[in-house]
């Protein structure tokens, strides 16, 4: 009986090495096959995928130099609020129109084309804006700025996610998102450099041709995306530039499949409709990206990004170039924090980071209302200068007026000679609260800043690219980047008018209100997404 007993448990462990062996080889195969189908990334692509950043770095400088550029252009064409808030808001007009009609175009005419024509927008609009005489030629120049800057902020990352290998794709397509931060940085450099030369706004403005010119200059030797050499049917020639992606590190077998996922994915556009959307699992990932894009644009922080250099003369920074100098705090904390973003986002996870980064800004909108009451009061936009009584802070910032010495009270400026006129860092007899109040601000304004790169200047695009079904990412991308862009409008053009009517401490609250009401919806509509599939999302969205 033992003897009987002893066969089957041998003959079980021989099965049992038997089966070990087959899963380690096949383990062992499986394991090659994920190795080859990762692949690594070549030389040429993070070659290829600089040039193509050049975009995003035109679409940050462009959008961040009229901070700078905003003073000098009120002194040489005498502009009122309405005026200074066309020319703000020209460019992000333009964008709409651009980045609407190249989401219809960009797959009939190819991504390389149309980022050749925006590079030429760019150009044309830095010499409109370098060499204008009057404000309706400025106008045209932002408007015309504007349309590359639309073109630009839809190509880039498009052909970028499209050429990059798919590990580093995500990390590819997140590096444009800090070359913008980076080009605001460096339009408020050149900003500083030429605050005091003689017509140095037309500098700020005229230099980004140059980027654009190497731009225009490049992309004729860079390969069309393989996704549209594959939709007009050209496999061959998309096969040819990924292998110029991979170098030699994946196998031909890898590239057809890559092809033909790439085919599969186009036939699931192709199938869909807007009339989708109209389904449960479709409309609400629809809404929750419109939402993210419109807290994104209506936290107000847009507005210290192009009107910084304003904000921070109303805090008391009077000299063009002092202002300018400091509202620099302002662009690289955006990019700082980006940075810290990036690396945060995937462990900490995306609907957390808002719930929190929101309430950091709402906080931080609120001491900067709190800070400039302390300073300038509640008295909105008089009539007469005479209107501000004596409340000088609020005085100087009405360009038509001005301290008076002899008489201690706001004068028209068109009334005070140089010598009645209060010359000063901030233009007002120094007070023992000046400091602190400067020093209060600054530090609000940088925790806002902070707040937002760390949730929604980030957040919506990573959450917007993963909420979609494939069929339907590029429609529903391109609705709710419309509404980012919509509301990107709205609150460029009325920031100065709310100022006028609200005064900045009215206008801060107003949005810290209108943050609170984005903060609820994210939180009782927004789920987390990270490290989700389409499939686990899919099922939320049919429970929602």
């Amino acid at each position: 009986r033992g003897n009987m007993e002893s066969k089957p448990k041998d003959h079980e462990n021989n099965n049992e090495k038997t089966l070990d062996s087959n899963v380690v080889t096949n383990e062992s195969v499986h394991s090659y096959d994920d190795i080859e189908q990762v692949g690594t990334a070549s030389l040429y692509t993070y070659i290829l995928v600089t040039c193509i950043c050049v975009g995003g770095f035109l679409f940050g400088y462009d959008t961040g130099v009229i901070s700078g550029a905003l003073q000098p252009l009120q002194d040489d064409f005498h502009m009122t609020t309405i005026d200074k808030e066309l020319v703000v808001g020209g460019t992000t007009f333009g964008a709409i129109f651009g980045g609407f009609f190249t989401g219809l175009l960009s797959d009939r005419f190819g991504r390389k084309p149309l980022i050749m024509i925006s590079c030429l927008m760019f150009i044309a609009g830095a010499l409109l804006l370098a060499l204008p005489r009057s404000y309706g030629v400025l106008l045209f120049g932002r408007l015309v700025v504007g349309v590359g800057v639309g073109m630009s902020s839809l190509l880039v990352p498009v052909y970028i996610s499209e050429v990059s290998p798919k590990q580093i794709r995500g990390r590819l397509t997140t590096l444009n998102t800090l070359v913008v931060t980076f080009g605001q940085v460096i339009a408020y450099v050149i900003n500083i450099a030429f605050s005091n030369v003689p017509n140095g706004w037309r500098y700020m403005f005229g230099l980004a041709g140059i980027p654009a010119l190497i731009q225009l200059l490049v992309m004729p030797f860079l390969p069309e995306s393989p996704r549209r050499m594959v939709i007009v049917g050209k496999p061959d020639q998309a096969k040819a530039a990924l292998r110029r992606v991979y170098g030699d590190s994946v196998s031909d077998k890898f590239l057809d499949r890559e092809i033909a996922t790439i085919q599969e994915e186009v036939d699931l556009t192709r199938s869909s409709t807007y009339k989708d959307f109209k389904k449960r699992e479709n409309y609400h990932p629809l809404f929750i990206a419109c939402i993210l894009q419109a807290a994104q644009q209506f936290s107000g922080f847009n507005t210290a990004m192009y009107y910084a250099a304003t904000i921070l003369r109303m805090a008391g920074f009077r000299d063009h170039q002092n202002s300018t100098t400091v509202a620099i705090i302002v662009s690289a904390t955006n990019m700082v924090f980006t940075g810290v973003a990036i690396g945060l986002i995937d462990r900490v996870g995306r609907r957390r980071m808002l719930v929190v980064t929101i309430l950091i800004m709402v906080a931080g909108l609120i001491a900067l209302g709190g800070t400039f009451a302390a300073q300038q009061g509640f008295i909105t936009k008089q009539d007469l200068c005479s209107g501000y009584t004596t409340h000088c802070a609020r005085c100087v910032n009405d360009d038509n007026c001005g301290w008076s010495i002899s008489q201690d009270v706001c004068m028209p400026l068109s009334v005070l000679g140089d010598t009645d006129l209060y010359q000063s860092s901030t233009g007002c007899p120094p007070q023992s609260s000046d400091k602190a109040i400067t020093g209060v601000l600054l530090t609000f304004l940088i925790v806002y800043v902070a707040g937002y790169a760390l949730g929604l200047g980030y957040a919506p695009w990573v959450m917007q690219s993963e909420i979609f079904p494939i069929a339907l990412r590029g429609k529903g991308t391109g609705v709710a980047t419309g509404v980012n862009w919509i509301c990107n409008l709205i609150i460029s053009i009325t920031y100065l008018s709310m100022i006028d009517a609200m005064t900045a401490a009215g206008t801060f609250w107003f949005y810290a209100g209108i943050s609170l009401i984005f903060w609820g919806l994210i939180y009782f509509y927004v789920p987390e997404t990270a490290k989700l599939s389409l499939e686990e999302m899919n099922v939320i969205f049919q429970k929602k």
